[in-house]
């Protein structure tokens, strides 16, 4: 591959170091994303409050209103289907870059969400006791969690085809318009910046008459 990209030049090599940022490369942290994905397919088949599977609180079910499900309960379940059941399964599926930073977001949401559920059931009012978290709940959560860290290391990390390409642009030669733009001014700069006596590092020169004996200060004031 390296040598075939040596014979495109620096705006092709740009061109394809952008196709290759759409993919995304999961690697072995994608394992543990598939896991994610399987945990949760699971958890909505099993009760995520007492007698109420998941997949009746995700769907606004009479049986999750008669259950005492919060707000945040709802809003818990539908980031996590859209974070983890969702976006997750296309991002395993296709790949694509745009899917993972999606997921990535509801899944944080989810995440946020999971908590202030899991506080107000531990605080709910007493009758209600006889309702609580279930497995499924926790299983969700666990895969919400799975999900977070693993986007967290993989949804702006560069995948090995974009490191290759970034080192070839960085080794070619030739240059789009745009680039020989960007040095001549970078050089321009440089230039200036030396003819200018007030950027002039003069500091070793003052230092050394400061500490020459007075008679020869004097002598070269002379």
């Amino acid at each position: 591959m390296t040598q075939e990209q040596e014979k495109y030049s620096a705006a092709q090599l740009a061109e394809m170091e952008r196709t290759a940022s759409s993919r995304l490369w999961l690697g072995t942290p994608g394992y543990v994303l598939a896991g994610a994905f399987v945990f949760y397919v699971v958890s909505l088949f099993l009760p995520q409050v007492t007698g109420v599977p998941g997949y009746k609180v995700l769907l606004f079910s009479d049986a999750a209103e008669q259950a005492g499900v919060k707000i945040t309960e709802y809003i818990f379940a539908v980031c996590a289907f859209a974070g983890v059941g969702l976006f997750t399964g296309l991002t395993l599926a296709l790949r694509r870059t745009a899917f993972a930073l999606i997921a990535w977001m509801f899944s944080t949401v989810a995440l946020v969400e999971s908590l202030l559920a899991m506080w107000l059931r531990q605080t709910r009012p007493g009758g209600e006791e006889a309702t609580g978290a279930g497995v499924g709940a926790y299983l969700a959560i666990l895969a919400v969690l799975a999900a977070v860290v693993v986007y967290s290391l993989i949804a702006l990390r560069r995948s090995p085809e974009q490191e290759r390409i970034a080192r070839e642009r960085a080794r070619a030669d030739d240059l789009d318009e745009v680039g020989y733009a960007q040095r001549a001014a970078l050089v321009r700069q440089q230039r200036r910046g030396g003819e200018n006596p007030l950027l002039v590092d003069d500091r070793r020169e003052r230092a050394a008459r400061r500490s020459a004996p007075r008679g020869e200060q004097r002598g070269e004031r002379r």
